[in-house]
């Protein structure tokens, strides 16, 4: 068993390691920094900073509109030393599961979507999707988002 950490995105549930969740942020009206670099950056406190994965857009492969990303949180979590903002549709809960029973992914999942998520957890009627950490932010890199 393995203590989850669930996040909406969107209208679909995701799952991480609880040990990689650094906290959980309100989205706000303050100002996400733009770098040379092309990412966005969420600034957080001690001037610490967090690369924006807007998982709903790498999923999707395109866009939502502004007002939709000002809703909700951000989940802040640490990966290889790097701290990343995901952007949430709530506050997320936390949930155990049986990682061993993860299913894998049906084929209909294709190219970037099949990179970000590594499985499948079923719960009830609830697809759970485990999110793959590494491949979000390094298609956050590579897409500029």
């Amino acid at each position: 068993m393995k203590t989850l950490f669930l996040a909406q995105i969107g209208r679909q549930l995701f799952a991480l390691d609880k040990e990689c969740v650094l906290g959980v942020g309100k989205h706000n009206d303050n100002p996400v920094k733009a770098e040379s670099d092309g990412r966005r950056y969420l600034p957080l406190p001690h001037g610490h900073r967090a690369v924006i994965c807007d998982v709903r857009t790498l999923m999707a492969g395109y866009e939502e509109e502004t007002s939709a990303r000002r809703r909700g949180h951000y989940l802040i979590v640490g990966h290889d030393n790097q701290a990343m903002a995901l952007a949430m549709s709530g506050k997320g809960r936390i949930a155990t599961a049986d990682i061993a029973a993860a299913l894998p992914l049906p084929p209909a999942f294709t190219g970037l979507p099949r990179a970000l998520v590594s499985g499948v957890l079923v719960n009830g009627a609830d697809l759970i999707l485990l999110l793959n950490l590494q491949a979000v932010l390094e298609a956050t890199a590579e897409q500029g988002l």
